[in-house]
């Protein structure tokens, strides 16, 4: 008799798309569905819910952009926050789902989701860095097995970086994103920044060669931040993932200034190793794979939560039971003892 494999879901919510699948507990992809990111968080969410109402799941887990809040003790839990993505702000998504599933969830960032599945293939590590690149960028970090949240969670995308050699401050700082007047990585790499550079829109940019010195500057740009990484959080591993980091010739260029810019300052081997800096073993899939993971998660905590339960109402049986024999066993002692006084008060 073979058993069947319960079925999870994982949501990944993008700056342009979210994206959701049904998987099994292997994370086997059995169905996928995508839906565009519109202005109103009330439109696009009703259309996930329904389609994940359609369908039966054991555990749900949402990745999302952000900024979020990731703590379960906090009253906004599930909420996308902060973001600059118009019509977003305070959207309570794990709310709004909840009302098509009722079953057990996790709720992250759509990188710290990805870096825990990315450490989980890689266990032995103390310490992992996902960053994507795509519409924004942003990284997802995992130290000591979990991911790191903190004050809230990181948004290193926002590192400050040196300016590329050469670059005009009048020409190239076309896309200022969402910090105007700080030269920060996400506003120098993201897609749209890439593209307003290499004068071309942002669905032709995959188009362009490997030669074009756009792709320098890209690599100069993330290669200062993974740099910053280094120096700060000490990653054993560095993941790319995202539209951008689909271009393989990025990588060596990614390494050789990651190199420069470090100067032999971290004398650790790892770095000389050719996937310090890697691609994500799912490509492009890394989010909705990440998302996956914290449903499994999800179902895997309600497992050990009914098993504590099943375990502390066993011992508290056992307790009543000890309470009971005890019980007994004084009432029948002070029976003997009542008897006894009686029978010696009639001798008397």
């Amino acid at each position: 008799m073979t058993s069947t494999k319960r079925r999870i879901a994982g949501v990944e919510g993008g700056g342009t798309t979210w994206v959701c699948a049904i998987a099994n507990e292997d994370l086997e992809i059995l169905e996928r569905a995508s839906f565009p990111t519109t202005s109103t968080p009330s439109e696009t969410l009703a259309a996930i819910g329904e389609w994940l109402g359609a369908r039966e799941v054991e555990a749900l887990g949402v990745a999302s952009f952000g900024p979020v809040d990731p703590d379960p003790a906090s009253a906004t839990y599930g909420y996308i926050t902060a973001t600059p993505k118009p019509g977003w702000q305070q959207t309570d998504v794990i709310g709004f789902l909840k009302r098509y599933v009722r079953v057990p969830t996790k709720f992250d960032t759509d990188v710290n989701a990805p870096a825990f599945a990315e450490w989980s293939l890689k266990p032995s590590l103390a310490s992992l860095a996902y960053v994507t690149v795509g519409t924004g960028v942003g990284v997802g970090l995992v130290v000591n097995g979990k991911p790191l949240h903190g004050l809230l969670h990181p948004e290193a995308g926002h590192i400050s970086c040196p300016r590329y050699p050469g670059d005009d401050p009048e020409t190239s700082d076309l896309d200022a994103l969402d910090c105007p007047g700080w030269l920060e990585v996400e506003s120098m790499t993201a897609t749209r920044a890439l593209a307003r550079r290499a004068g071309v829109p942002a669905t032709e940019l995959q188009n362009l060669p490997d030669s074009h010195p756009v792709w320098d500057v890209a690599a100069f740009y993330l290669a200062a931040m993974c740099a910053n990484l280094v120096l700060v959080v000490s990653p054993q591993k560095i993941i790319l993932s995202g539209g951008v980091m689909q271009r393989e010739s990025l990588f060596p260029k990614i390494k050789r200034n990651l190199i420069k810019f470090l100067n032999g300052y971290i004398p650790a081997k790892q770095l000389e190793d050719d996937d310090y800096v890697a691609p994500s073993c799912w490509g492009n899939d890394a989010g909705i794979y990440g998302a996956l993971v914290l449903a499994k998660q999800a179902l895997d905590d309600d497992e050990e939560e009914e098993e504590e339960e099943d375990a502390g109402s066993s011992s508290l049986h056992r307790r009543w039971a000890t309470y009971a024999a005890a019980a007994a066993a004084a009432a029948s002692a002070a029976g003997v003892v009542l008897f006894t006084a009686m029978s010696r008060r009639r001798h008397h």
